[in-house]
This record gives C-alpha cells, structure tokens and sequence, in this order.
C-alpha cells in the first residue's frame, strides 16, 4: 500500500502548537504513515480572505516549517480545503455572508452561481499552494447537500452546479503544477459528475457505516484513482467506538488492496464539543501501524502502553456497552444532549431513566475503575470526568424534580445546584485541554450550560415566591429552554413533536 495518511481536524477550533504539529509528524512516521493530511477549512490564516482568519489559525510559516520537516522525515503533509460545502466559518464571519447559498444565517455552502464564488476558491488555492508543497491538493466537496436551493442555481442540475465548480477548480490546481483531490460521496450520489472532472483528480472514498468495496471498485472501474477513507469513531461517540473503529479501518485496507486503490487515509472528526485529540493519538497511531499488517491489540499497546489499551477498552467498548443511550449505533447522544443542544436538561430528559438506574451504577463504576489507569494525565482523564458529570448531573436533577413535585423547594434548589456544579468540574480540564491546542470553544459552552441552571434557579425562585394554591409549571417545562412565565401552555416548548405541530399550522 504505497499511500498510507491520517487526517487532522483543525477546523473544530483547534489552535495546535508548532511543536505539537511537529511531534505529530515525527510520531506519524515512526507508527508506519508517509502522509498526514491538515484538515483546515477557516482555521488557516488566507492572504485572500483575512476577514476569516481568528485567533489561533494554522498560519503559513508554520504550514511551511511541518512542511519542510516532513519532507526531511519521509511524512507528506498535505492541505485538505473545502472550496463549496463546509464553508460555513467564512459564511458567518462578518464579509462572507454574500458568498452563501440559501438562508444566510444557516447556510454552510458557496452558492456556485455567484460571480465571486471561484475567484475565492482559487483564492484558498493559491494561498495553501504557497504554504505547502506537496503535490496534491484536497478541494474538499463532500456533503454539498445544499444544491440548488437558490433561484438561479435552481434552475440547472446537481451534476452541472457540483462538476462545473470543480471542473474549473481541479483545472486550476492542475495549472498550479498539482494533483487535485475530492471526496467521492457526492459523485457517487450523482455519477454524471465524473464526467466533468479531469481524471488526474484523486478520490477519496469515506464510508464510515459501510463497506467500501463496492463503491471503490465503482470508482477505480470509472478511471479514477482512489484512497480509501476510514475513520477514527469519536463524531458518532461519547469518547471513541472502539471496535467499530477497528472495523471500518479493517474494511477499508481490504477494498484498497483489493480494488488496487493508491491507498488509505484514517480521518478523524469533530474533536470538540467536549472531545479531544490528546486521549485518542495511541488509536490514531495504532491504526497506522494496522495500515502495515500489526493486529489491533498489540499495535495499542506500542503506542500508548498496556494501562492505555485496558483504558481504551473500558471507555470505548465496555462504557457504551453499559447503556443503550451510549451504545455503538447511537449518535453521539450524550454529547448531542448535553453540549450541542446548549441545554444541560435535555440530557436529563432523554436519559433520566437509564442514567439513575444500574446502568449509572455501571457506568460509573468502570469510571472508577479507568481513573488509575489515566493516572495523571489530564487529555485521558477527562473522558471519564465526562461521564461521572454526566450521570452525577442526571441524578441530581432527578432529585430535584422529586422534591418539585411536593413543592420542597429546598431540596430542589439544592438538587439544581449540585447538577451545577458537577458541570462546572468541567471547567478546569476543558481550559487546560484549550490551552493544550484543542477545541477554543468549549470552555465557554461549558459556561453556558451553568448558565442555564443559573437560570432555572431563577425561575424556581420565583415560582417558589408566588405562594401558588394551584397551578405549578411541571418541573419539565420549567427546566425547558423555552420556558416563559405565565406560559401555562408551554407553546414554545423544546419539544421537538410540538415545535413540528406548531410549524405545520
């Protein structure tokens, strides 16, 4: 297998070091990678589009330094853009908005009509030709499922709109001395877009829940040449799907061997919203050296020691086999809930009943029983600190929706602040892990969610002040994020069934 790469998501509000980039790549070689992909998106610092570049972005000189070092150690580094879809932190940085298709504010794609739309992207293109040297360059161009919504790029095809815009851009890099590269889902969903590209371009093949056999071999029969594309599982988990993991990578290297592909390039996700890099590098690197024939247990065990394989099975095999809400098949529920919704209670919504049960006993006791194999390394323990908040939060909440509903309210302000402040233990470990080059965002989501309990405090105290003989908003209203006093019907409640209904009115 002559092509054999991982990616890194910068684009998640990482702020990596130099050194630390550095080290990734003196670690890539030893575990058996020749290329290590830079996912970047807005987190690089354009010449062309300054009004995108934020604190902490990957910038030129230091793309050039980890260029010229992997160069020096065997390792490729790559620059992987996205130059239609995935755009969405130019589009909501004051002076991009013009450039989006569809609804403005939610937007995360380039209209492909408007007249500025390819001057920008060969704009992103000259700017990482610049900064990089390597021979290929990844336009991005997956999940583009915006496509046509405006009235002018609603009047032509999916198939003209996506491989018109590419066409031009993979003959610019072309023209720039490279080798264009996209990912191949949206060619696959739309086939007749193969015929509008050159077939220099390099397609990268990633099916996360498949098997990647049969689209490969669609692929390479229609003249391409194609890396396949596994991934790391932490987007669709609490932490990590491990066997799941170990899985996909297993199917991929099969089909790029059967298929005769260039190779294989392990990507990794979404490392924000209360996950991190630091705990996962043994698995990424594990992968590399399954890449070059090691079985799965001993190459964890090479790169992150035998307490880090023991760790890796109980918080990415035997924690999500503890709970149905965690379990492999589910979407990242308990981050989803508790992070992404910005709404700590809808996590004690949807998993009040498993979370204050034996699977929470569970849970927790193989936190307990991970803790000394983390020892005192801050990236691995707080995946565990995650899960003993979570479930500490969820039970202390039940407890104060016990005491609600016989109007103790002592106990039930008392019940909402330890739910605070098992969130806000939280807080230390997600500054540090910032300060550590990861995701810049979460310590200030982490403050929203005590804010939120801050607010169902406030709103407590004043039910508990009305002295009602009666009506009492249910403890459940109360705690939504739409709660509104003197709202008894809760019209705007976050219940996604009633949103629905009052939408189709």
């Amino acid at each position: 297998m002559n092509f054999r790469a991982w990616s890194i998501d910068l684009a998640r509000e990482q702020s990596p070091s130099r050194d630390w980039l550095m080290s990734l790549v003196d670690r890539s070689i030893n575990a058996g990678y020749n290329a290590m992909a830079l996912y970047l998106e807005h987190r690089f610092d354009y010449a062309s589009a300054p009004w995108a570049a934020a604190p902490g972005a990957l910038t030129p000189e230091t793309a050039r330094a980890l260029s010229a070092h992997g160069r020096e150690v065997g390792v490729r580094v790559i620059p992987f853009l996205n130059t239609l879809g995935h755009v969405e932190g130019f589009l909501r940085a004051e002076g991009g908005q013009r450039l989006a298709e569809g609804p403005r504010q939610f937007s995360q794609q380039l209209c492909p009509s408007h007249p500025d739309a390819l001057p920008f992207a060969t704009g992103l293109i000259d700017d990482a030709c610049a900064a990089f040297n390597d021979e290929w360059l990844h336009l991005g161009g997956d999940e583009t499922e915006q496509l046509g919504q405006c009235p002018k790029c609603a009047t032509r095809t999916p198939e003209a709109l996506y491989g018109d815009h590419f066409a031009a851009l993979c003959a610019h890099v072309i023209q720039e001395g490279r080798r264009p590269c996209l990912w191949a889902d949206m060619a696959l969903r739309h086939p007749a877009i193969l015929e509008r590209i050159p077939r220099e371009t390099v397609l990268f093949n990633w099916q996360y829940e498949d098997d990647p056999a049969e689209t490969t071999t669609r692929l390479r029969a229609a003249g391409f040449d194609v890396v396949c594309c596994p991934a790391i599982h932490t987007f669709d988990a609490s932490w990590l799907f491990l066997n799941k993991t170990r899985r996909n990578v297993d199917e991929h290297v099969a089909a790029a061997r059967d298929a005769d592909a260039l190779g294989v390039c392990v990507t990794t996700w979404e490392l924000t919203f209360f996950s991190q890099y630091h705990s996962i590098l043994p698995i990424i690197f594990a992968a590399g050296r399954r890449l070059n024939g090691a079985e799965w247990d001993a190459a964890i065990r090479a790169e992150g020691g035998a307490d880090y394989a023991s760790y890796a099975t109980i918080l990415g095999e035997r924690i999500p086999a503890a709970a149905a809400f965690l379990a492999e098949g589910t979407w990242r529920k308990l981050r989803d809930c508790l992070v992404m919704k910005l709404d700590p209670f809808a996590l004690w919504r949807e998993w009040r009943r498993e979370a204050c049960g034996p699977a929470g006993d569970e849970i927790l006791r193989l936190c307990d029983a991970a803790e000394p194999l983390a020892g005192e390394n801050p990236a691995l323990r707080f995946p565990i600190a995650l899960h003993r908040a979570a479930v500490d939060f969820v039970r202390h909440i039940e407890r104060a929706a016990a005491a609600y509903s016989v109007a103790d309210y002592l106990t039930c302000l008392d019940g909402i602040q330890s739910s605070r402040s098992a969130l806000n233990a939280l807080l230390g470990p997600l500054t540090a892990l910032a300060e550590m080059g990861g995701s810049r965002a979460d310590p200030a989501r982490l403050r929203v969610l005590t804010g939120k309990c801050d607010e169902v405090v406030r709103s407590l105290e004043r039910v508990a002040s009305a002295d009602a003989k009666a009506y009492r908003p249910a403890f459940e209203w109360l705690t939504d994020a739409h709660w509104t006093e003197n709202d008894q019907g809760g019209w705007l409640a976050a219940h996604p069934l009633l949103r629905a209904e009052i939408k189709d009115r």
